[in-house]
C-alpha cells in the first residue's frame, strides 16, 4: 500500500514538501532575514563591485567582501537554527505523507498496473 500510493501521489507530496518548507522559512523570521542577505550580498557584490576600490591606502577587492559577508552571514545562519528547520521539515513531511500513504487504500486501477505492464 505504501509503495503503491507514494509512486502514485509523488508529485502531490512533492508539492507538500515544498508548502512546509515555505511555511518554515517564513515562521522563521531570523532564518528568512539570514538567507536574504546572504544571497541579496552575494547579488549586489557581484553587480556593484566587480573590481578592487580604493579607500585611502587601503584597496577592496570582491575577496575581501566575500570575506566580509561570510564573517557576518554565517554566524547569523548558525543562529538562525536552520538545522532544526530542516529536521522539522523532514518530521512533519515524513507523518503527513507516511500516514497518508499508509491509510489510503489503493484505487482499483492499482490492480490492474501490474497485468498492464506485464501486456507492454
Amino acid at each position: 500500500r505504501i509503495s503503491y500510493n507514494t509512486r502514485y501521489f509523488s508529485g502531490n507530496y512533492g508539492l507538500i514538501i515544498a508548502v512546509l518548507a515555505v511555511y518554515a522559512i517564513l515562521t522563521n523570521y531570523l532564518l528568512l532575514i539570514s538567507l536574504a542577505f546572504l544571497v541579496f550580498g552575494f547579488a549586489a557584490i557581484n553587480k556593484f563591485a566587480p573590481e578592487a576600490t580604493q579607500f585611502g591606502e587601503h584597496t577592496i577587492t570582491q575577496k575581501h567582501l566575500y570575506t566580509g559577508l561570510f564573517v557576518i552571514g554565517i554566524p547569523l545562519l548558525w543562529i538562525s537554527s536552520p538545522i532544526s528547520t530542516f529536521f522539522w521539515l523532514v518530521g512533519a513531511s515524513g507523518i503527513l505523507i507516511l500516514g497518508h500513504a499508509s491509510l489510503l487504500e489503493p484505487g482499483i486501477e492499482s490492480d490492474y498496473a501490474s497485468i498492464q505492464d506485464s501486456a507492454v
